[in-house]
């Protein structure tokens, strides 16, 4: 296929990410890759270079390049994010941060619209999110709260989604299946008329997951009074069901989306790392409708977005916390719990831009409404009402609401933000001045009291400012120094009457990280690109489940940390590929939680170092694509470690590992593809940290080998 000849001066860029989706990606010059138009940055059309963030996107051609399936494929690959696992869930870190099963402090977008979840405020982007009806995706590393309030502390994700015109004909459809009872199939179709378009993807994939014996914290011992391995839960399935309606001609700009999302799971190491001892049920499922209106009319100096997103998370839980016999026998029928409820929130923005002459300013205001109003059922077979002593029989005590603090009392935030972005003074410097206002508010039931109706609320202000300074046509300068926050979300914060939450309404404070950024864009020709970063992190409160105070969602510490980020990308002949490196070192921190000990001057529970290295050959019908990840050593902190502990994993440390993962393809007809991909190809054996003194560490799968059928209609 040839490439149509693709104009790129300092000022103006033609290349759009339309016009790149009809592209070979290995026909197109690097140059052209690294200047993909990006909106999340700014909310404004900017080349990567031009945009006031730390920020790389990526075509859908790329995501096929190297078998990214979903966001976090993305992710692990890139300078700054590191893989890491807590309790069940795979999980973000960044910047040498450890991080949470409870929140991942990152904003997804799709279509730029939030997508967060609206109980754990979680961007999902593990395997629950396919990438097959995404167009590009748009990673910010950094705080993105000036322009998107509570959660984009570590980065925003935008999914830009296909139109029907980007499919090359009506659709796809992709099979696999592999070792492990690994099983994956998406189909997308669509079709366009004079006045609108329409959309629709299905993705489905499941495994047995990745179980493997293991000790737990149950401390249940064979006969010879050695402690018990037992086998991790761990299968999974996901489905995700994806339709778009867009309007054309006089309908320009409106768009409704709606998103079906079911996942199934089992716990891992258990709940309270327990293994359990009966099967459980975990399932869950959120819809989410979207209506947005925001035309772009060539031309207008003022221009308008107004959306709507209405979420219902589902949740259907039996669970297993303790064994039968548990804390000598102090259970002595274990404990289960059953919870079938939902929530829902409204989210309502309102925004619009306005350009004079070369100064561009940007204004909204935003709304999101929670709602709570019950359970369908919730029930124990012990008292988690009163807590008093267990009974000695098995019988299922209903339990008060789950989200009792709050039940029929919505949980409000407003939201306003503005933005300036300059034009290029001297042709060179351009200036981003952007700043938001967030009031979160809400009356609760005072439980643990007076048993009143009380009213508590959360507000932050965040700003940022960012400096561009284009020195010449191939090096830019960056200079950023922003803010974001993530305010307790409610499963933080209204847990009652149950095993799954410990929440701490009254002592909570917000997260808030304070982010500075140095970086340079150096494109000296078009067959490589080069970047660097150097960056200061301060991030306060981070709230995570407390040993100290019995699994209590609790400000734990705040750690100042800085480093830097380097990242090139290169293509000669049928060759193209990147590398990336990431050292972090903390520079000091406050302890809040009396169970961990400090380490002011070293990374804990996180890798300093990480390396990745992708590179892709292309000929003819033949294609491959090899990926590297060096993921560094993991220290411990000596609050981790007890007498003995050397017998069940290493005491000071987490090895560090490389591991490769490869994919090759091979067309048979345009319209049939055949290939295989081998994740994890050397077969390493590699571990997370578990945090905090128990007897294992997380294991990660060994090599997983899967076909695949692509048939393009």
């Amino acid at each position: 296929m040839k490439v149509q000849e693709v104009k790129i001066t300092k000022d103006v860029i033609d290349v759009t990410l339309s016009s790149i989706d009809d592209m070979d990606l290995l026909e197109l010059t690097l140059e052209d890759l690294m200047n993909i138009v990006v909106v999340s940055a700014s909310k404004v059309k900017q080349s990567q270079s031009e945009a006031p963030n730390i920020i790389n996107a990526f075509s859908n051609d790329l995501l096929n390049t190297y078998d990214w399936l979903h966001p976090q494929d993305i992710f692990v690959s890139q300078p700054g994010f590191f893989q890491s696992q807590d309790y069940d869930r795979s999980t973000m870190g960044f910047r040498g941060m450890f991080e949470g099963w409870n929140n991942n402090h990152l904003v997804m977008l799709v279509d730029g619209i939030p997508f967060n979840d609206n109980l754990y405020g979680t961007a999902y982007t593990w395997d629950n999110t396919p990438l097959n009806f995404t167009k590009s995706v748009e990673v910010i590393r950094g705080p993105g709260g000036a322009l998107y309030g509570t959660n984009a502390m570590n980065g925003v994700v935008t999914l830009n989604t296909m139109n029907a015109s980007d499919l090359n004909g009506i659709g796809s459809l992709r099979l696999r299946g592999g070792t492990n009872n690994y099983g994956y199939i998406d189909l997308i179709t669509g079709t366009e008329k004079e006045r609108y378009g329409m959309v629709l993807a299905f993705s489905h994939n499941q495994t047995d997951g990745n179980e493997y014996d293991s000790y737990d914290a149950s401390g249940r011992m064979d006969e010879g009074g050695n402690l018990l391995k037992l086998k991790t839960m761990d299968s999974r399935k996901n489905s995700y069901f994806f339709s778009k309606i867009y309007g054309k001609g006089v309908l320009e700009g409106l768009t409704f989306h709606y998103h079906e999302q079911h996942w199934d799971f089992e716990t891992g190491h258990g709940w309270l790392f327990v293994l359990p001892d009966r099967p459980e049920t975990m399932k869950e499922n959120r819809r989410i409708f979207a209506l947005r209106y925001a035309p772009e009319k060539e031309g207008n100096d003022l221009s308008f977005d107004i959306t709507s997103r209405y979420q219902i998370h589902n949740i259907d839980w039996n669970m297993r916390f303790y064994n039968d016999g548990a804390l000598e026998n102090y259970y002595p029928y274990g404990v289960s719990e059953y919870l079938k409820t939902n929530a829902q929130d409204l989210f309502v923005r309102a925004q619009a831009s306005y350009k004079l002459g070369d100064h561009n300013f940007l204004a909204g205001l935003e709304n999101t409404t929670f709602f709570y109003n019950g359970d369908k059922a919730h029930y124990s077979n012990i008292d988690m009402n009163l807590w008093t002593d267990p009974d000695s029989t098995t019988v299922h005590i209903p339990l008060n609401p789950w989200l009792e603090y709050v039940k029929n009392k919505p949980v409000m935030n407003i939201a306003g933000y503005a933005q300036y972005l300059s034009p290029k003074f001297f042709d060179r410097v351009q200036l981003t001045l952007s700043g938001r206002y967030d009031k979160m508010f809400f009356d609760y039931v005072d439980l643990l009291g007076s048993g009143k109706t009380k009213s508590k609320s959360f507000e932050m202000f965040t700003p940022r400012a960012a400096v561009v300074v284009s020195l010449m046509e191939k090096l830019t300068l960056k200079a950023i120094v922003g803010q974001a926050f993530r305010t307790p979300t409610p499963t933080e914060m209204f847990g009652y009457n149950t095993y799954t939450l410990a929440s701490n309404l009254a002592e909570l404070k917000p997260e808030i990280a304070t982010n500075v950024d140095f970086g340079l864009i150096w494109d000296p020709s078009t067959n490589y690109g080069f970047r660097a970063n150097a960056f200061w992190l301060n991030f306060e409160n981070q709230i995570a489940y407390s040993v100290a105070n019995a699994n209590l969602s609790t400000n734990i510490y705040t750690l100042q940390t800085a480093g830097f980020e380097l990242e090139s990308r290169f293509s000669f002949a049928q060759f193209s590929g990147f590398a990336n490196f990431t050292m972090a070192k903390r520079m000091d921190e406050t302890i809040s939680d009396s169970t961990i000990t400090a380490s002011p001057s070293d990374i804990t529970w996180a890798p300093a170092t990480t390396f990745n290295v992708g590179l892709n050959y292309n000929i003819q019908k033949f294609s491959a694509s090899l990926l590297g990840r060096y993921h560094g050593k993991m220290a411990r902190r000596q609050s981790d470690i007890y007498d003995g502990m050397s017998v069940f994993r290493p005491e000071k440390e987490v090895d560090g590992w490389f591991i490769a993962d490869l994919k090759a393809s091979y067309s048979v007809t345009k319209e049939v593809e055949l290939g295989i991909s081998v994740k994890n190809l050397l077969g390493t054996e590699r571990y997370f940290i578990k945090n905090n003194a128990y007897p294992f560490d997380y294991r990660l799968g060994g090599r997983q080998i899967s076909a695949e059928l692509v048939i393009r209609l």
